[in-house]
């Protein structure tokens, strides 16, 4: 397991970093706010003091919520570029952003600078894109370290010190789980996908049954009857129906015969 970086800092390197640089590390972090992004700084040790002059994006670094992790492809992607724009120069560090979680060296981040970058003169970038705050770590007597102060140049050549408010991690104890609970809070999730959609379900549902309903109590209800073609009666009675009343049958005494006819078909 890699060490966690001491927590007594010394004087540490001398850090000259291009103003341009740090605004391309800004615009490449708020591009992902939920993702880490990485690269490289190029640039040179001239006397003493590691000047930083450009920057490559890995492109094809595998990005996740609270970590992030140089590629093959990426390293590919970075050689190429540093031989095509930056052949006389070297990388002297690399940059990768924490978004919503502060200015630190995770265990992974400890890693990647003890195993990568282990020259003495090769440091690590870190901006927070929430918050914008942004600090620079560095090898100081064999151990990793904050570096107390650096200096920022514009495009004159002018510089600004930057002296961090403190010289350690800003969170020098906080694990992978801590950083995924601490990046949570900082920024709100949407809900997922089988809620909403259960959701609309149950509404599109609702919906349906109260017109069911309200077309129940309001319009009227047909009932089809068929009927006889020759009576027009109808052959089925409702149960709530009365009984059709028909005549009593004649009885004896009322029977009616009718006149006899004559031989030639005809009545008298």
């Amino acid at each position: 397991m890699s060490k966690k970086p001491n927590s007594k800092p010394g004087a540490g390197p001398r850090l000259h970093f291009d103003n341009e640089v740090a605004r391309c590390i800004r615009q490449h972090a708020r591009a992902h706010m939920k993702t880490e992004v990485c690269g490289v700084l190029i640039g040179e040790n001239v006397n003493g003091v590691v000047e930083v002059r450009a920057s490559i994006e890995a492109s094809n670094a595998a990005q996740a919520g609270t970590h992030v992790t140089f590629t093959q492809d990426a390293w590919e992607t970075i050689y190429r570029v540093k031989d095509e724009n930056y052949p006389d120069d070297r990388i002297v560090g690399w940059y990768h952003s924490h978004p919503g979680f502060g200015v630190f060296l995770s265990e992974h981040d400890t890693f990647i600078q003890r195993n990568f970058f282990s020259s003495p003169d090769q440091v690590a970038w870190v901006y927070d894109p929430h918050t914008d705050e942004e600090g620079c770590f560095g090898w100081i007597d064999g151990e990793i370290h904050r570096i107390p102060s650096y200096i920022i140049l514009d495009n004159n050549g002018d510089g600004v010190e930057r002296t961090p408010k403190s010289s350690e991690n800003s969170r020098p104890d906080i694990d992978d789980e801590s950083q995924m609970k601490y990046g949570d809070q900082s920024r709100e999730r949407p809900p997922a996908r089988w809620l909403q959609w259960t959701f609309y379900a149950l509404s599109y549902l609702s919906m349906l049954l109260l017109g069911f309903m309200v077309a129940y109590l309001l319009f009227p209800r047909l009932v089809a009857i068929p009927v006889d073609p020759v009576t027009g009666e109808p052959l089925l009675r409702l149960p709530s129906a009365r009984p059709a009343i028909t005549a009593p049958p004649p009885t004896s005494s009322q029977t009616v015969n009718p006149p006899p006819a004559d031989k030639q078909g005809s009545t008298k």
